[in-house]
């Protein structure tokens, strides 16, 4: 029987080939598009879903609390590791994980290539429990090592890097930061791409103590917290964090009552928010909102239904050809459910070649992904979740496709089929397929609307005033451990000598960088803390000039190797109550807390010094030698390749055991909108194959009505109506439908890039030229598409319309 069912059905296809290409060609759209997004979203969601402990583990974090709000920070301070593990109970592990980037050296004699310094970026400093919480792969050695000093683990791809192949590192000898001495005890497997624990290198945590002058880290500050000093802790099978945290809120009571400016807080973070949680940055790999990842999934709901009512439309514009199909087979005593089952065999035909072919084009379109999401270049489209979400896609489509047509189709008369009697109102009349048509232009402009506000959020973001000139900036990290031998100079009096170099600056970090560096202060001479913490940055004197600054009153500093005098923003000037920059200038200010008193020369105007999604912050810039560790310079407009590598030969002959690497600052800041600026690609995207969409689910329905209304064009053609005329009286009321659907996706589209928007501090606005442009474009489209069949259907022949009656 289903063989004589899926026969009939593949004749039935056959002969009506151009609904069924245009159906394939909608749904395959459609399930490429989910297909795609589904990639993207179980990656995400898969983020260390492999640790076998995932539901065990979590991360202390810290809050403070000062009159103005809240602050997060993902890391603790130095001393809380080893004081937690006396103070905490109930838990199986605490292991403290910092992530630093090393500068190792190691013998010639071993690579034979003749590099022997490299930069080991996410190096963890870690112990043994590390092994414990997340699980690693040993390919040789023992992770035990790691409660030794002097002991180091490398990842199988770093130990080639290192020393050619892996198993020729194991044993071997490396030099940490110049000074520290140390051994290959272990290699590991790569870690997986999908991890927010991602190292090249763990070092033991005993080498980091026993080094303190070297990695300057302070075991004894307890106002010290650094985002990548970080805490894990392991609880037992079926223990509740409510217990940790309880515990945690006595800690902080115990070591933090009265101390510093703000309340601070510790509590747990599970695991499988490190990756969703904007609060607190991972220790490495990415961060994605969970709101970007519903956003992603709605859009893929969102073309599935869109496909699947073009197949509605299509189909039941069909239904009255095969009437007296129907009609036959019921007559010969066809069941209702017989006919439904036929239907049902035709739309899953239609549904499955159009997977299989979503399939094949998903393959070709899977190493463009990355354009469009943080997803590796290994990404496989074909995997278990994949086939599971496949099947479902094929049943549910087929489902949604297909249960309306069957049920008007195994509802006709038979007699009333057999004389072609089936009226328009028998296939469910043309309200249910505007209303479905409404639905998808609805769709079409909420992306529209969405589109075009990423687009010009992202563009005015690109082009705002940042407060300074990131133009033509050029900057490179500096051999931290060497500032004080005064090697610093003699490379900026270098550099300054070179006319395509405009200006040359020392500094901590640039004015706007990821880098987040905050204190406790006072201001004043009042010996008391000021209830908000600033952060901080400390750059020569010549750094207001080369980035560009500008001030609101009073100049920059003169140049000193100590603290000695400071600037500060207009943002901290107003939270401090002084009535004007001007009355700013003279006052005392120290950072921490007892250090020296530093005079105000000046206050410079608000500037973004992280990207445009957060505020500004309170700041202070001031000169302070031994932190300096980058070099910005300003080029001339005319600099080119020849001035880079003149940049880096200068380097090279300061610092000839150094390892350079520049950058151009306005890459870096583009960098901050990474995420950003995929989400508006997604947007484009989809909201071309909405309307592509959209013109299918178009065409359907004004086929549907010039197949009703046959007789009704060749009568009016035979009494004088012209072609004009008669394309009027066919595509007028889609004007209609295209403004209802403006009526539902404006507040529905506003709402949603609202939400989006909230991201960022600095928000576009949004005009009523842009959803004027909504309409616009839905109408054209309209006019394009109705109007092509609407032009047809008034050209045709009326003599073969009125002859079978």
């Amino acid at each position: 029987m289903w063989k004589i069912y899926s026969k009939i059905a593949w004749r039935n296809l056959k002969k009506g080939k151009r609904v069924t290409l245009i159906n394939i060609f909608g749904l395959t759209l459609g399930i490429t598009a989910a297909f795609m997004l589904f990639t993207v979203v179980s990656y995400e969601l898969s983020y260390d879903d492999f640790q076998s402990n995932s539901d065990r583990i979590y991360r202390v974090v810290t809050q403070d609390e000062y009159s103005d709000g809240l602050a997060f920070n993902p890391g603790v301070s130095p001393p809380m590791p080893d004081a937690l593990k006396n103070d905490l109970t109930g838990i199986d592990a605490l292991v403290p994980v910092i992530n630093s980037s090393l500068f190792v050296t190691i013998d010639n004699a071993v690579t034979n290539t003749g590099d022997n310094k490299f930069i080991v970026e996410d190096a963890f400093f870690t112990d043994s429990g590390y092994a414990q919480l997340f699980d690693v792969e040993v390919l040789a050695g023992d992770l035990k090592a790691l409660d030794k000093p002097g002991q180091v683990v490398l990842t199988e791809s770093e130990a080639k890097k290192l020393f050619g192949t892996w198993e020729n590192a194991f044993g071997k000898s490396i030099l940490l930061a110049k000074r520290v001495e140390a051994s290959v005890a272990a290699i590991v497997a790569d870690i997986p791409d999908n991890s927010n624990f991602r190292f090249n290198m763990l070092a033991s945590y005993q080498t980091l103590k026993s080094n303190v002058e070297v990695f300057e880290y302070n075991f004894e500050e307890w106002g010290s917290f650094g985002s990548n000093f970080q805490l894990y802790v392991m609880l037992p099978k079926e223990s509740s964090a409510d217990q940790i945290d309880q515990q945690l809120v006595a800690f902080a009571e115990k070591n933090y009552k009265d101390r510093g400016s703000s309340k601070k807080s510790f509590f747990l973070q599970a695991m499988h928010e490190i990756h969703f949680d904007s609060r607190f940055e991972p220790i490495s790999g990415e961060m994605i909102r969970k709101a970007t990842i519903y956003t992603l999934a709605l859009i893929g709901v969102f073309i599935l239904i869109m496909a699947s009512i073009n197949f509605v439309n299509l189909s039941t514009a069909q239904a009255i050809g095969k009437s007296k199909e129907v009609g036959i087979r019921k007559v010969m005593g066809g069941s209702r459910l017989q006919v439904i089952g036929q239907s049902f065999g035709e739309t899953f035909i239609i549904v499955f070649v159009s997977a299989i072919t979503s399939t094949l084009v998903a393959t070709v379109l899977l190493p463009y992904l990355g354009k469009v999401a943080e997803v590796p270049d290994s990404i496989r489209l074909i995997t278990p979740s994949f086939l599971l979400f496949s099947s479902a896609i094929v049943i549910g489509v087929t489902l949604l496709s297909g249960l309306y047509p069957a049920i008007i189709l195994s509802g006709f008369q038979p007699i009333q089929a057999l004389k072609n009697k089936i009226q328009l109102a028998q296939v469910g009349g043309v309200s249910l397929r505007r209303s479905l048509v409404v639905m998808q232009f609805a769709i079409a402009q909420i992306l529209m609307i969405a589109t075009v506000i990423a687009v010009k959020q992202m563009t005015e973001i690109q082009s705002a005033d940042l407060g300074f000139s990131k133009d033509a900036v050029y900057y490179f990290d500096i051999p931290s451990d060497e500032v004080k031998d005064g090697r610093l100079e003699v490379l900026k009096q270098r550099l300054q000598s070179n006319s395509q170099i405009k200006s040359v600056s020392l500094s901590s970090d640039v004015p706007s960088s990821d880098n987040n560096w905050g204190s406790n202060f006072w201001f004043d001479g009042k010996r008391e803390d000021v209830q908000f913490m600033t952060s901080l940055k400390y750059g020569d004197a010549d750094y207001f000039e080369n980035y560009g600054l500008q001030f609101a009153a009073g100049t920059g500093f003169s140049e000193s190797d100590t603290l000695k005098e400071a600037v500060i923003n207009e943002t901290m000037a107003k939270k401090l109550n002084i009535a004007s920059p001007d009355a700013a200038l003279g006052k005392t200010i120290t950072i921490g807390g007892g250090g020296p008193w530093m005079t105000i020369t000046g206050v410079v105007k608000d500037f973004a010094q992280n990207s445009l999604r957060d505020e500004v912050k309170p700041f202070i810039i001031a000169t302070r030698k031994s932190q300096y560790g980058v070099l910005g310079l300003k080029l001339d407009k005319n600099a080119g390749k020849e001035t880079l590598a003149s940049i880096e030969e200068e380097f090279k002959k300061v610092y000839p055991d150094a390892i350079y690497s520049g950058t151009f600052w306005d890459e870096s800041i583009a960098n901050f909108y990474q995420r950003e600026n995929q989400l508006a690609l997604v947007y484009k995207i989809f909201a071309v194959l909405s309307i592509v969409i959209s013109s299918i689910g178009l065409y359907g329905l004004i086929s549907f009505l010039v197949g009703q209304k046959l007789k009704e064009i060749g009568i009016r053609k035979v009494l004088g109506a012209s072609i004009p005329q008669i394309t009027f009286l066919l595509s007028k009321e889609f004007i209609y439908l295209v403004f209802i659907a403006f009526a539902i996706a404006v507040p529905l589209g506003y709402y949603l890039t609202d939400q989006w928007l909230q991201n960022f501090s600095y928000k576009t606005s949004v005009p009523i030229a842009l959803y004027v442009l909504v309409i616009a474009v839905s109408l054209l489209i309209t006019a394009a598409t109705v109007g092509f069949r609407a032009v047809k259907a008034a050209l045709a022949n009326p003599v073969d319309s009125l002859t079978d009656e």
